[in-house]
Order: structure tokens, then C-alpha cells, then sequence
């Protein structure tokens, strides 16, 4: 495998000092347009690009999150091994995963499988079209035996599907078809909670302006949770979504009070919607192409388009709608422009990539935007009553408090601030087997006292 070192760090320039450029894309040489989301295992970072490579169909990278050991893991060809990538990679503790949204046998999209050195590349699944779905333009999620996706529009008839395969490719199973007379084109990824699948679809529903639902892994119990309705609840949501256990967490591309999107929550049981913020362009963004993420205190996330350059912004906002605060208007001078991404968190830094970057290239570029100890993000200030050994672990760990703990609560989440663990202790030390994979993850203890205690622990299987 070809190893390419590029000079990669350079603190910008600008007024923001807390924005790094880690690497400036460049299409033959490392790929162009990095329109999908980054995954953290704690020592590298890996993406992929739409486009750019050696065949021109994009490329699966890794990157340390200091901007060094970038190494290009594969070059998309098309028929063989698929092309255009859309989605995020996610990762089983040894392989990762993804989808192309075109290319393989019909040139309807692929799912694949890689080891994180680049070796063991292996297609999957190739979709066909009618009876399978195709061009799949989102990520999958995992929950230990099956993986779970959805694709868009077929054809006119058709308006898109919910599958499920297993990672050696065998037990492909199209669980769902979304129709015209209920929801379609579904567009962002699913996300796991319980036995349940929460997802948007970008048309369908009353008003044709998209939905929300939740269906079962087996296929069954499907709910329609919300219909978005344009002006009052925004429109379009093809972004995915986030939740804290209670709520689910979102935002739509367009509609709302200003037409340029909104942020909203609901319930799991599909009460409780609420809009939380109406996009204005030039204050706080607009047309957000990605997804939140959560810490427990703030949601953070990024618009398309809009802020003093018009070139989209980062954000941070508190879960009951207040609290919003831009943290970097994007220039396409200086760092980048058109995030359409998620962004991750690595318990110091947010990460994440722009489609576009107006200087050395223009063919987008990966970031990094350090967090300073007001942001809400950072490890808890009363992280010293807190200790968590071995860490990293093997997903095996103790935590212990200062003071005797008691029905206290701890939550374990991920860098896009899903929950994935919890589990009450009545003790100031306690051994916790989580089962986890290998990443990041954020332990937080809510003790008796209503104080909350937070860490950063790494997994490495």
C-alpha cells in the first residue's frame, strides 16, 4: 500500500486561534469533497471522500488527530469495489464499514468492509435496484449481530427502504418499504435505541415536508413519530439524529420561521415535539447538511451555508433551546467552507470536514477546533472526584469517587453523544463491563448530590 505524507499541520492564521487545518484535500492524490463524517478509535481518525483518488470515485483515509500518519487506505474503482461514498464509516472493533452510494455489479451502491490498516477489503453486498434498495447515501449502525441501513428513492413506485445484513454479508433482509402513501426518501442514518430504529425521511408525511419514525429490528412496529409541516416545524430533516435517553434531537435543512432550517426535539413515544431554534443565515447559520452531537450539556453542529461569510458556521446550543452560541463562522479563505458533515469529539478538540476550501486546492478539508474550558464540552470541573483506571481498557474498568457514593447514576456515550451504557452503583469503587468496542467514550456519574461527574476513557480491544 502506497503511503503518502503530506504536510499537514498549520495553525490558521485567523482571529480564531482554536481553528487547525489538518490536511487541504487535493483531489488526484488524496481524494476531493469529504462529504461524509469522520470516525475516532482513538489513535487515528478515518474518513472517506466522494470523489478524487487514483480512479477518481473517492478514497477511505486516516488521519492522527494532530494532522500527522495520514495515509490513504484505498481508492474507490467503481464496478469492483464501488464509488462515491456518502455515509460515515463505523467499525466493529476490527473492521470497518461503509457504503457507497454508486458503483459495484449494477452501479446501485455497495456495502464494504475494511481493516483499519487498509488490508482486507471485502464488498458485501452489491444493491441492485428494485427488490433491494439502492444508492445508499447514509451510514450504518451496528448492534452486535446485524448491521442496519436505509436507501433513498428507487423509482417512482418506490421511495426508499430499511435493510439489515450481517458482517460476512449473508442475511441481507429488506426489513422495510417506505411508500407513497406514507413516507419516503429517506435520507440521514438510523440510529439504535433499545429495540427500536429512530430515523427521518426528507419527503412524505401530511405536509410532504418529512417525518420522523421508529420501527423495531425485526421489521415490525413501525411509528410515524412526527410530520414536519414547513413554517412551524421546519422542513426536510436530512440530517440524523441524536438522543439523551428521553428526547431525540434534530434538525431540518429548510423550513422553519426564516426558511433556512431548525432545531427540534421530541420525545422516543413522539410527544413533546418542540423547536428549539429557527436558522436566520447571516446570525446563526442555515441549511445544516449534518447531524448534532451531545455531551450532556450542549448539542453542537454546523450549517451549510450562512454566518458573516455565508459560508455555513459551528454552533453550540443547550438541549431546552437556549444557550445558542456561534463558535466559528466558517470564511473559505481561511478555514474551509459548505460543512455538510457531523462533527466528533475526542474529550478536547470537535473534528470535522468542509466540501470546500477556497485556497491551496479547493477540494475540502478536515479541521480541528480546540475547545476551551468554557464551552460546556470539556471534562467537568469536579472531574477530580472522579477516577476511571485502566484507561485505556479493554472495555473492562473500575471507577471510584472521592466520597461514598450512593444510587448514583453513570452514563456512557459515544463522540456523537449517543448513550450507550447505563447502570446505577451504590458504591464509591465499582467494576464496570460495558462490552463496548474500541473508540472514544465520555463516563459521566450523576451522584446522589444531582453533581455531575465527567471523564474521557478509551476503548482498545
Amino acid at each position: 500500500m502506497k503511503t503518502i505524507f503530506i504536510l499537514l499541520i498549520s495553525i490558521c492564521t485567523t482571529a480564531n486561534a482554536q481553528y487547525t487545518q489538518l490536511i487541504s484535500f487535493d483531489e488526484p492524490t488524496n481524494g476531493s469533497q469529504p462529504n461524509t463524517s469522520l470516525f475516532y478509535d482513538g489513535t487515528f481518525l478515518y474518513g472517506m471522500t466522494r470523489i478524487g483518488g487514483t480512479y477518481e470515485y473517492g478514497t477511505i483515509f486516516k488521519i492522527k488527530p494532530n494532522g500527522t500518519g495520514y495515509v490513504k487506505l484505498l481508492g474507490f474503482k467503481g464496478t469492483e469495489n464501488g464509488r462515491n461514498p456518502m455515509g460515515a464509516l463505523i467499525s466493529d472493533g476490527t473492521f470497518l464499514y461503509g457504503m457507497t452510494a454508486n458503483g459495484g455489479k449494477m452501479g446501485k451502491g455497495t456495502i464494504f468492509k475494511i481493516k483499519t490498516d487498509g488490508t482486507d477489503y471485502l464488498k458485501i453486498h452489491d444493491f441492485v435496484g428494485s427488490g433491494n434498495g439502492s444508492n445508499p447515501i447514509g451510514s450504518l449502525v451496528f448492534d452486535g449481530t446485524y448491521l442496519y441501513g436505509m436507501t433513498p428513492l428507487i423509482n417512482t413506485n418506490e421511495k426508499g427502504t430499511i435493510f439489515k445484513i450481517k458482517q460476512d454479508g449473508t442475511g441481507f433482509t429488506k426489513i422495510y418499504d417506505f411508500s407513497a402513501t406514507n413516507e419516503s426518501y429517506p435520507r440521514g442514518s438510523l440510529i439504535l435505541g433499545g429495540t427500536f430504529l429512530y430515523g427521518t425521511t426528507q419527503l412524505g408525511g401530511a405536509k410532504n415536508a418529512g417525518t420522523i419514525f421508529k420501527i423495531m429490528t425485526d421489521g415490525t412496529g413501525y411509528v410515524k413519530l412526527h410530520d414536519f409541516d414547513s413554517s412551524l416545524s421546519g422542513a426536510y430533516p436530512i440530517c440524523s439524529l441524536v438522543s439523551d435517553g428521553t428526547f431525540l434531537y434534530g434538525m431540518t435543512e429548510s423550513g422553519g420561521k426564516n426558511g433556512a432550517g431548525a432545531i427540534f426535539k421530541i420525545k422516543l413515544d413522539g410527544t413533546g415535539f418542540e423547536k428549539l431554534l429557527d436558522f436566520a443565515f447571516v446570525a446563526n447559520g442555515g441549511f445544516p447538511k449534518g447531524s448534532l452531537i451531545f455531551d450532556g450539556t450542549f448539542l453542537y453542529g454546523m450549517t451549510s451555508v450562512g454566518g458573516a461569510s455565508s459560508k455555513g458556521v459551528m454552533f453550540k446550543i443547550m438541549p431546552n433551546g437556549t444557550g445558542f452560541s456561534k463558535l466559528l463562522d466558517f470564511d473559505g479563505i481561511t478555514n474551509g467552507s459548505s460543512p455538510t458533515g457531523d462533527l466528533i469529539y475526542d474529550g478536547e478538540s470537535l473534528y470535522g470536514t468542509t466540501g470546500s476550501y477556497v485556497g491551496a486546492f479547493d477540494k475540502g478539508t478536515v479541521f480541528k477546533f480546540q475547545l476551551s474550558t468554557n464551552t460546556g464540552i470539556a471534562e467537568n470541573a469536579l472531574e477530580t472526584s472522579l477516577t476511571i483506571y485502566p484507561n485505556p481498557s479493554n472495555g473492562n474498568f473500575t471507577i471510584e469517587m472521592k466520597e461514598t457514593s450512593t444510587n448514583s447514576n453513570i452514563e456512557i456515550c459515544n463522540s456523537m453523544g449517543q448513550n450507550l451504557f447505563n447502570q446505577v452503583i451504590n458504591a464509591s469503587k465499582t467494576t464496570i463491563n460495558t462490552g463496548l468496542k474500541s473508540g472514544i467514550y465520555f463516563v459521566k456519574v450523576c451522584d446522589s448530590k444531582g453533581q455531575m461527574h465527567a471523564k474521557r476513557m478509551i476503548i482498545q480491544q
